[in-house]
């Protein structure tokens, strides 16, 4: 009797220990459809784009694993699992899926596909280009305070460079906003199409655009197109390597998109509850737009507490403030208040402004909410003051139920 219990418990455990390793879902019903399928005559393991597959898998799964060793709370981990299946769409779709010899501007967001620490009141566009070839960007800059091009150079796993940024102020434009702008490696020649010129090397890799909108109920967006100069060339299927190249720079692509809490300011997960000022040069102008004076913070706040910001802008045509999660995602802002422009903030008698971040509406004008997260980035970004003397935003944390003795505006309005 008492072997027939022990063998029943080491079955059992057995059993739990195998259901548990195995895969789940999509995941078993794949491994069972393979299970004895059929060989093709031909072994193509070792084509250069399935080994570079396998060093995405790779890749993959450390970011799972850096996921669960780097999140604080279950819902920094439960989220970070969705985060990592966002970044490589965003990844593979700006890299793998492009083609520099017919080139097109592909929107590296979506409407809830916020990734890489960008800007929820912007707009990114990506267009994969090479240098052997020349291209020809031609559009209408519309009515938004901000339009860019970065062009980044680099190939396979080094990190881009930027080799040329022009934004709407640099581009000639005719009565109408329409603009050429011309990426060649020569000057072009007598008779060629007028444009603005920016000359690119050999290794150019990538044309990033940023549009900053601070209302998008009025503002007209830019109209974009690329193409290579003289006609794009006759299709040709994707060869073994150019495959390979495109799930390579796929990969690097996730790793540095992944990878950016360790890398961009990681003091900020320690030093909380305040702010780093950050140019262009110091955190890279192949990921930073060369116009932007940036600064970058951290809050740590219990439930009951609150998060006040206070900034006093300079003279600039945009400016915004984000809350990001740990992984620098943006939180939910289809749905809820997580990022303001200047033109969505209630401004002071002295002209400052007053964020309260807290965990629910405490009643003031320019709540940012930051959706359950009691960790999290924030990013302020001033246009066109780069190098300038801003003054650094003052931060209080106060508990909400004496954040209207704190509060300039809540103090006005009682």
């Amino acid at each position: 009797m008492l072997r027939s219990i022990l063998l029943a418990l080491v079955f059992a455990a057995v059993g739990l220990y195998v259901g548990y390793h195995l895969p789940r879902g999509a995941g078993l019903v794949t491994a069972l459809t393979n299970l004895g399928g059929g060989k093709t005559t031909e072994d193509y393991t070792a084509l250069a784009s399935h080994q570079a597959f396998l060093d995405f898998q790779t890749t993959l799964d450390g970011a799972r694993q850096m996921v669960l060793t780097d999140a604080r709370t279950p819902q920094e981990a439960i989220e970070g699992m969705r985060w990592l299946l966002r970044v490589a769409a965003m990844s593979t779709h700006i890299i793998a899926d492009a083609n520099p010899a017919a080139p097109r501007f592909q929107r590296m967001d979506t409407w809830v596909r916020k990734a890489g620490g960008d800007n929820p009141d912007a707009e990114y566009y990506l267009a994969a280009i090479d240098g052997k070839y020349d291209y020809r960007i031609t559009g209408n800059i519309g009515s938004v305070p901000h339009l860019s091009f970065t062009i980044n150079a680099g190939q396979g796993l080094e990190r881009r460079r930027q080799v040329g940024y022009v934004n709407e102020q640099d581009l000639t434009t005719d009565s109408n906003g329409n603009f050429t702008l011309l990426l060649h490696k020569d000057a072009p020649g007598a008779g060629a199409a007028s444009g603005d010129w920016v000359p690119i090397p050999e290794d150019t890799s990538a044309v990033l655009v940023r549009v900053y909108i601070a209302d998008r109920d009025t503002e007209q967006l830019p109209q974009l197109d690329i193409e290579v100069e003289g006609g794009n060339p006759p299709y040709e299927p994707p060869s073994d390597e150019a495959m390979a190249a495109a799930i390579t720079g796929t990969g690097f692509a996730f790793y540095a998109l992944t990878n950016l809490h360790r890398t961009v300011l990681p003091e900020l997960m320690e030093e909380t509850n305040t702010f780093v000022r950050a140019t262009p040069e110091r955190l890279g102008k192949d990921i930073a737009a060369s116009d932007n004076l940036y600064m970058l913070g951290s809050y740590l706040l219990a439930p009951e507490e609150a998060l006040i910001v206070r900034v006093q802008p300079p003279d600039t045509r945009y400016w915004n403030l984000v809350l990001e999660t740990r992984w620098h995602e943006i939180y939910d802002y289809l749905a809820r208040p997580t990022s303001r422009t200047l033109a969505d903030v209630t401004p002071s008698a002295d002209g400052s402004v007053e964020f309260v971040v807290a965990h629910r509406n405490p009643g003031h004008p320019n709540w940012l909410d930051t959706s359950g997260h009691v960790f999290g980035f924030l990013t302020l970004r001033w246009l066109d003051v780069e190098h300038a003397d801003v003054p650094m935003p003052e931060l209080q944390v106060v508990p909400l139920t004496a954040l209207g003795e704190s509060s300039e505006l809540l103090a006005q309005s009682r």
